[in-house]
């Protein structure tokens, strides 16, 4: 069992003032448990103490306990009130942002990420450079309008950070659009009687053909990154979402390493975030996954 007895007294100080239901959740060790409370209201007290707790009742080492948060003022501030609590041990309990545990995984494992590594990162600007240039180049008739060919530049930047952000490729959109191209063909009511698209749906056909020039932009972008050696951003999170669905000695090696995951703030959590978690979890049928939000 791993010895904190040296700060017990801090643990039983924060522990105390905690109410009924707090110390329930400090308590509850093992399995999967939400948290859902208001700002305010000492999540994240909650999380360092149950933290504190697991390496108290457990004999669970430091290194095995991963706490996920969003920003690295949170991270610090997690490590910085754990450590009141258990001292010098708090800094190997693996405390991250969700993007900097992406980012280890990447720098221990760099023959899994070929496409990532040794590349450097892409600026906003750079960005809507590239993708200005693709929409200039190919022949759009929905995202590139006549009167003004680079109007859609920034949404298209932000839809695909936005399925990036969501863990959504390439391929998967793809197969998001067909799915959707099966659906609206068959409406069985999609046409009026002389043949002609009704004008109720036009509205949904103009949005696929939309989301397919997407595609298109979003595939040549991605080969851009590949070939310039970038990447941006939301990447580090989808190689090691890639990286984990398709390497199985990789995932089994990461889900031995972090015994226990907790997650502060859950409710910000995007798709390939939560993917993540899901994945380093998927082991056990009955995982200790604690969330907090």
């Amino acid at each position: 069992m791993y010895n904190i007895k040296m700060k017990d007294k801090k643990f039983w100080e924060e522990y105390n003032k905690l109410n009924k239901e707090q110390k329930e959740a400090v308590d509850a060790i093992d399995g999967p448990v939400m948290v859902v409370a208001g700002p305010g209201t000492g999540k994240t007290k909650i999380l360092t103490l149950r933290i504190a707790n697991i390496l108290r009742k457990t004999d669970t080492s430091p290194e095995q306990i991963l706490a996920l948060t969003f920003t690295d003022s949170s991270a610090s501030g997690m490590r910085r009130r754990l450590s009141e609590i258990i001292g010098p041990s708090a800094y190997r309990v693996s405390i991250n942002t969700f993007h900097g545990f992406a980012n280890n995984v990447i720098k221990r494992f760099p023959e899994e990420f070929p496409r990532i590594i040794g590349s450097k990162n892409i600026t906003e600007i750079d960005q809507i450079e590239n993708i200005e240039k693709i929409i200039l180049r190919e022949k759009l008739e929905y995202l590139k309008p006549s009167g003004d060919p680079i109007f859609y530049v920034r949404s298209v930047l932000q839809g695909i950070n936005s399925l990036k952000r969501e863990g959504v490729s390439v391929d998967g959109f793809e197969k998001i659009i067909k799915e959707e191209e099966v659906a609206f063909s068959n409406i069985p009511d999609l046409y009026n009687k002389e043949g002609v698209l009704k004008t109720k749906y036009e509205k949904v056909k103009k949005q696929i053909n939309k989301n397919k020039e997407l595609c298109l932009i979003y595939k040549l972008y991605e080969d851009i990154l590949a070939e310039k050696r970038l990447y941006d951003y939301s990447d580090m999170i989808m190689e090691v979402l890639r990286a984990l669905s398709t390497n199985k000695t990789l995932l089994l090696m990461l889900q031995e390493e972090h015994q226990y995951i907790l997650a502060d703030e859950h409710q910000d959590t995007n798709n390939a975030q939560n993917k993540i978690i899901e994945a380093l979890a998927s082991y056990h049928g009955n995982p200790n996954v604690f969330v907090v939000g």
